[in-house]
């Protein structure tokens, strides 16, 4: 076998910590693909769930395979997802507010729990934003992560389920962006 060149060396050394890094970024798999096997356990249909859950699982894992603190924010905004990824579905499959039965009106429930779901997302994320050293990058990455997530629930109250969670992590993030901009100065 003949000797090892350096440049041989150093495409094998990178290769080997592109693959680790590759390796580790892959943990946040065990988060994400989970996720979407229970959203098409329940009932949302393929394409939704394929086409979100290939954008929420490609952004997961290149995302983590940048840097830690990207990893972090994927892991915090799925987790932050996930109240309004179930709730339209439990309000919907449980049939626990009726359709109509706010102030006799035809309002889908699960618009105003996309709604308050988005808010708890987006304080949740907020807060956690707020101990970063890189603020405004990991608050992107984690809301961008949060609305995927739980887009494929709040999707079940058609468009204004999706806006209204939205709005509703715009409207919770909000109070701790400002908060944390009067704080630094």
């Amino acid at each position: 076998m003949a000797p090892m060149t350096d440049a041989a060396l150093a495409r094998r050394g990178r290769w080997m910590y592109e693959l680790g890094r590759a390796r580790w970024a892959s943990r946040i798999l065990l988060v994400l693909l989970p996720l979407l096997v229970v959203a098409r356990l329940i009932g949302r249909p393929a394409f939704l769930v394929l086409a979100l859950g290939g954008v929420l699982v490609t952004a997961g894992f290149v995302l983590s395979m940048l840097h830690d603190r990207y990893a972090r924010a994927v892991r915090i905004g799925a987790l932050a997802g996930i109240p309004a990824f179930l709730l339209p579905l439990l309000i919907r499959s449980f049939d626990l507010i009726p359709l109509g039965a706010i102030a006799g009106t035809a309002i889908d429930p699960c618009v105003p729990a996309s709604f308050l779901s988005g808010v708890a997302a987006g304080w949740l994320v907020s807060r956690r934003a707020a101990d970063e050293d890189h603020l405004l990058s990991f608050w992107a990455v984690a809301v961008a992560i949060t609305a995927l997530t739980g887009t494929l629930g709040c999707s079940v109250a058609g468009g204004g389920g999706v806006v209204g969670m939205i709005a509703g992590v715009v409207a919770g993030s909000t109070p701790v962006a400002l908060s944390l901009a009067t704080q630094r100065h």
